[in-house]
């Protein structure tokens, strides 16, 4: 096979001048290797077709393959990359007389050309001349013309380097790859990457020039120097540490018998909170400014790299940790409405139960909210992702699901926590005052006013209104609502002067309010501005699995405020609060276990819970009332007078004198009340069936 020399042909070098040759010049010596096949592996393993003593090289670093008859080399994402004729490669063909660079060793192509003959042939190709690197001009700049070619080669490998740390989202990973490559192109004996823990310095990694691990490497750099660094924000060069005026009361220099020290930060944001630190305790002066400028450099665009592997790293652990709490709770439900279907379980037993369900770790709090269940777990996981900005947002559910709770939650985890939070139901303000109410009017501009009063906007500059049932807003008010969400400008009622406010606006409602849109009662326009960011939340009987907790929440609170002992739940009556619908959602419960609190004494007993709970079974439709007031009513005491003799019946087992002496009736009462219900023993249901 003849391959092309720069459009000559190459004289024969042997007895078969189809075979290339590939000549070898690393650390263990110079050797001639004959291509043959149609592939060769180039690399520091063993398991290499042609394998190379060089540490800078990768354990697999580089491939030769033959393709329609010219051989062409493939760079296999090394970790310093592959040369070819100066110039780093993925994939390039090659011509006689290429000179192929891995590290510290060069391969020629099928000839080693004149001019490289005489150099010799283990001058190190890897080490990059960083000296003048980014140097200003101070004169006239002359065209030098080998020192071009040095800061090119230095911003190519630090293209090429830039690329790999960007797929790097480990961050041990990260800081090693960092940490070789200010090694290798610094000619740094040793070099450490050093993070702050609490104001203790920690070795995140460490190598020497072998890229073997520093032992102990917390000893292994002076404390004078880092903290120097990481409290100035400075750099830190000197060639000779030991003589440095800077430095003559370390005592870690003296021990560690420091020469030449150069220890850079690593900033985010403007905040230092590392360094990279390099030395050599052999050499004095083996760092220059250029050697500075270019770590610097380096460090500057590493910080970006180490900030997003560590926010993937987070990001990562916490949706772990959401999924596998999640699982955990669903598991838990799953087991707690086994057990009330079954009518086994004790309250006690449901509390505890449900506080085995541990919450993920969010990165807000929201512990005013009392859930567990998936359904809001995924409500949270949405608020911890916006709450920190600024855009607003539409909180939708039913009336009573906790509105409000949420817009408390995103002002306390925001930015504007220390401002006030200010929340307005809109339907609770007269339409002749909304004007004055939200925007504020000056004295005597209309009867009443007789001085300045600030509007809702203005009271809640610099943090967060909360706009409650925004879909009962009148036209008017919508629109100069807009405007002020436009300008963040608002005109007090009576006034000539405008006012900047700058405010979120957190909005809910429990109507439909894309159906308001579309039929005209609200400005489209304006949902858009409001609608940049919906929480749906769900109403409490998509969420049973909180009836529990909350019960336990709202008994304890009540129980607190009439400075009482808290109360037996009975069984029966966790299984019907637990099974109810709950129209009025968490309100409605919160009222309802209030008043059971109030009415009872030691027990809650079912008997006492409302009708308005009782009287709609899990999963029915409310059916229109018809008729009378006296037949409803008449229906409704039936229905509760069942219920009471039914429950009572099976508390007593049964026993109808004791039921007939707590209920306050006669035996033959009873008797009848039984017959007319059709009142049945649990165990005469299962003959039946």
């Amino acid at each position: 096979m003849e391959i092309p020399d720069r459009g000559k042909k190459r004289p024969s070098s042997g007895p078969d001048s189809s075979i290339s040759t590939l000549y070898v010049q690393d650390p263990s010596g110079d050797r001639q290797i004959s291509l043959k096949g149609a592939r060769l592996s180039i690399g520091r393993s063993k398991d290499n077709d042609v394998e190379i003593s060089d540490i800078s090289a990768s354990r697999q670093h580089c491939r030769l393959e033959c393709i329609q008859g010219r051989w062409q080399l493939e760079d296999l994402r090394s970790r310093n990359g592959t040369m070819v004729n100066g110039i780093l490669i993925r994939r390039q063909p090659l011509l006689p007389g290429d000179k192929i660079e891995i590290g510290k060793t060069r391969i020629y192509f099928d000839l080693i050309p004149e001019e490289e003959s005489a150099a010799g042939p283990h001058e190190d190709t890897l080490a990059l001349n960083t000296e003048f690197f980014l140097e200003p001009e101070l004169e006239a700049p002359v065209v030098d013309e080998s020192r071009v070619i040095d800061e090119r080669a230095i911003f190519m490998r630090l293209l090429e380097l830039s690329r790999d740390l960007c797929s790097i989202l480990v961050t041990e990973e990260l800081y090693e790859v960092i940490l070789q490559n200010v090694i290798e192109i610094s000619g740094a004996e040793r070099g450490f990457l050093i993070t702050v823990d609490d104001d203790d310095l920690v070795v995140a990694a460490s190598r020497n020039i072998d890229r073997d691990v520093i032992r102990k490497s917390h000893i292994q750099v002076s404390q004078s120097i880092t903290r120097r660094v990481l409290e100035s924000g400075e750099p830190v060069l000197t060639g000779d540490a030991r003589k440095d005026e800077r430095f003559l009361s370390s005592a870690s220099i003296s021990n560690l018998k420091l020469e030449s020290v150069l220890c850079v930060p690593l900033r985010i944001r403007g905040k230092v909170h590392g360094a990279i630190y390099i030395d050599n305790r052999f050499e004095k002066n083996s760092f220059h400014p250029g050697t500075l400028r270019f770590v610097s450099f380096l460090a500057d665009q590493a910080s970006i790299f180490i900030e997003n592997a560590r926010l993937f790293e987070e990001l990562r652990n916490r949706q772990a940790s959401h999924q596998a709490a999640r699982q955990q709770v669903e598991e838990l439900n799953r087991e707690l409405q086994e057990l009330l279907l079954a009518r086994e379980v004790e309250p006690e037993q449901a509390r505890e139960l449900m506080k085995k369900g541990a919450r993920p770790d969010f990165r807000h709090s929201y512990d005013r909210i009392v859930s567990r269940s998936p359904a809001m777990m995924a409500v949270f996981e949405l608020l911890d992702r916006v709450i920190h900005t600024d855009m607003p947002v539409l909180v939708l559910g039913e009336s009573g699901t906790g509105k409000e709770l949420v817009a408390q939650a995103i002002h306390q985890g925001s930015g504007r926590s220390v401002s006030p939070f200010v929340s307005q139901n809109c339907a609770a303000i007269p339409a002749n005052l909304l004007e004055s109410e939200f925007f504020g009017h000056v004295k005597g501009s209309f009867t009443g006013a007789h001085r300045d009063k600030k509007g809702l906007f203005e009271l809640a500059d610099g943090g967060t209104l909360f706009l409650d049932e925004i879909g009962d807003m009148s036209p008017d008010l919508q629109a100069k609502l807009l405007r002020v969400l436009e300008d963040g400008e608002i005109r007090p009622v009576g006034s000539r002067d405008v006012v900047k406010v700058d405010v979120r606006i957190v909005s809910a409602t429990n109507q439909n309010i894309e159906e308001q849109v579309r039929i005209g009662q609200f400005r489209e326009d304006l949902f858009y501005r409001l609608n940049v960011l919906t929480v749906k939340l769900p109403p409490l009987r998509e969420r049973r699995e909180d009836v529990p907790l909350l019960v336990d929440f709202f008994v304890d609170r009540a129980c607190s405020r009439l400075g009482r002992e808290r109360p037996v739940i009975d069984p029966r009556t966790l299984y019907a609060l637990y099974h109810s619908p709950w129209p009025g959602n968490v309100r409605q419960l919160e009222n309802e276990v209030d008043r059971l609190v109030a009415l009872s004494a030691d027990v809650i007993l079912p008997e006492i819970i409302s009708t308005s709970v009782l009287s709609q079974k899990p999963g029915e439709q409310r059916e229109p009332l018809r008729g009378t007031l006296r037949e409803l009513v008449a229906e409704a005491t039936e229905s509760l007078e069942r219920q009471v003799i039914s429950a009572t019946l099976e508390q007593n087992e049964w026993n109808k004198s004791q039921t007939a002496r707590l209920l306050g009736v006669s035996r033959p009462t009873l008797d009848q009340k039984i017959e007319k219900y059709r009142i049945l023993r649990e165990e005469s249901k299962g003959e039946d069936s």
